[in-house]
């Protein structure tokens, strides 16, 4: 068995951190990248961090977006940051929402912020 050199990490939120606040970002195109994002994440990246983002996505639960918008979003963000040599090294994110429309997604969980599920 083989051990991985642990690694410190910065676990950083999406929506109003990474990309602008704007409410439930439905569509590709409300997705706009924060200025100064790229260098702080390439400035982790170089010293040895992970970057980790970890956020509530809600709106898949409510039934305002399907789960596929959230995947591309997650690949348009990935993508803006590469061309500025910046990498995330996981997305992790909580779908659910107690009440809400989808009933996959209807329930309490441990990984809805503020749980630590998603760590």
């Amino acid at each position: 068995m083989t051990f991985e050199k642990k690694k410190p990490a910065v676990f950083l939120d999406r929506d109003g951190t990474i990309n602008e606040q704007m409410g439930y970002i439905n569509h590709e195109s409300r997705f706009v990248l924060l200025p100064g994002v790229a260098e702080a994440i390439r400035l982790l990246n170089r010293n040895g961090y992970l970057s980790i983002v970890v956020s509530n996505q809600s709106g898949v639960g409510r039934g305002y977006f399907p789960v596929d918008l959230v995947y591309k979003l997650h690949d348009k963000m990935e993508s803006e940051l590469k061309k500025q040599d910046a990498v995330l090294d996981r997305i992790y994110f909580c779908p659910h929402y107690p009440g809400g429309s989808v009933v996959e997604c209807d329930k309490s969980c441990t990984c809805r912020k503020p749980g630590t599920g998603l760590i």
